[in-house]
């Protein structure tokens, strides 16, 4: 899970101006000017590498055994040329050789080794004294030996040191300090005294690559779901149709498994660690907090990002399906709304589906949003219910550009 400190280094040395996302990585290693990409030396910039988008293939589980490659020998191994699968931004690969280039630009921008830099900017701010990159520096009581399954046995894994691709993997940490690191993710804040400013760790957590989209079912009685999965910058966000957005990232290493993720809407974050090679430990993390934010009836993204004019918008709809006002209506409506369907057809519409649904209450719990301008639900009525969906405008104070709503069928 080191990628997205190896993230983070990047935007704050962006920050300084010492390097920007969409320079390409020549421009900071020039002896990757032979590196053979599809379109030229220029043709991959840094932006490619933390989104997992400039064409190399994909390197588990090679990649996992790189990380005390002397830089010497790295930095040959890139000059000498690498294959590609693709041409830079025309799809995801998850590439543990672009992160390690990552942490050769931070070293090369900031003047510094990557492993200082990372270890004086980030990790001491936050007072995560446990975590470092060798792990002869952990005292052996409190260091959780790897190991690995092999037939019946589980054998040691041998301990390996820091070396070029350490940005990709190198971090040894505990829950504790991990917590921190979560913590300036899940609800960011400017006041929070995090090294990296609040924007740039929610830029962070926006999925720029797509990975994969799945219908899953869900267990008995629950509705089932789509989950979209993205790659931002270091870390991975899903999109659960039912549940909101999650972020978070693995960490499958010989001798080792672990995951961190989080909920941003409710601020529930969970860390598993596990000192088994490539343990599940994403599929439990993954459940724990689905449960939790399932049970506790936690805010998912819609709820908690819709604006707040969004929610009046919301109660204006209902007032006026349930009895018209045109004064109102003259206050909410955006000037296309009696253009796109003039007012006497919309108020005998809106006056039809009172007279099919009766008196009605919202359900909450249908509520859908693409966007914190925007709001679809379900109402239920006494012999039918009804589909209300409206969108606001950029204006400000922002006003209704689209009242829509239909009759139908009483859900289950």
């Amino acid at each position: 899970m080191t990628k997205s400190f190896t993230a983070a280094a990047i935007l704050l040395l962006r920050d300084r101006a010492r390097l920007r996302l969409d320079d390409p990585i020549v421009v900071h290693l020039p002896w990757t000017a032979s590196i053979g990409a599809p379109g030229g030396a220029a043709a991959i910039t840094i932006r490619d590498l933390l989104t997992m988008n400039a064409g190399f293939p994909t390197d588990d589980p090679w990649g996992d055994r790189q990380e005390n490659v002397p830089i010497a020998e790295f930095d040959a191994l890139v000059a000498a040329g690498l294959s590609f699968c693709r041409a830079p931004r025309t799809g995801f690969e998850y590439s543990n050789l672009g992160y390690a280039l990552l942490g050769r630009i931070v070293s090369v921008a900031s003047g510094v080794d990557y492993r200082e830099f990372v270890a004086g900017e980030l990790l001491a701010p936050l007072a995560m004294h446990a975590t470092c990159f060798d792990t002869r520096d952990v005292a052996p009581e409190r260091r959780a030996h790897g190991y690995a399954p092999l037939g019946a046995e589980l054998v040691p894994e041998p301990v390996v040191s820091p070396g070029a691709f350490s940005p990709m993997g190198g971090l040894h940490s505990s829950v504790r300090d991990l917590a921190s690191w979560v913590r300036g993710f899940a609800q960011p804040t400017d006041d929070d005294a995090h090294p990296l400013s609040a924007a740039d760790r929610r830029e962070m957590q926006e999925g720029r690559t797509h990975v994969s989209t799945a219908f899953v079912e869900a267990p008995a009685g629950a509705p089932p779901k789509t989950l979209t999965n993205l790659y931002g910058f270091g870390l991975g966000a899903t999109l659960d149709s039912r549940l909101g957005r999650f972020v978070h990232h693995s960490g499958g290493y010989p001798g080792f498994g672990s995951h961190m993720r989080w909920h941003p809407a409710s601020g529930w974050g969970i860390i598993a660690l596990a000192n088994k090679t490539y343990a599940p430990t994403a599929v439990l993390a993954t459940a724990i907090l689905d449960d939790i934010v399932t049970r506790l009836g936690a805010p998912t993204d819609i709820a908690a990002t819709l604006w707040p004019q969004t929610r009046d918008a919301m109660d204006i709809a209902e007032r006026l399906a349930a009895g018209w006002d045109d004064d109102l209506a003259d206050a909410s409506f955006a000037v296309n709304l009696d253009l796109d369907v003039p007012r006497p057809y919309r108020r005998a519409a809106v006056a039809q589906l009172a007279s099919a649904i009766g008196p009605f209450s919202r359900d909450a719990a249908t509520l859908a949003s693409r966007s914190p301008a925007h709001a679809k639900w379900r109402v239920r009525g006494a012999t039918a219910d009804a589909e209300f969906e409206i969108l606001l405008t950029p204006e400000r104070p922002p006003r209704m550009q689209t009242f829509a709503f239909t009759a139908a069928a009483p859900a289950p």
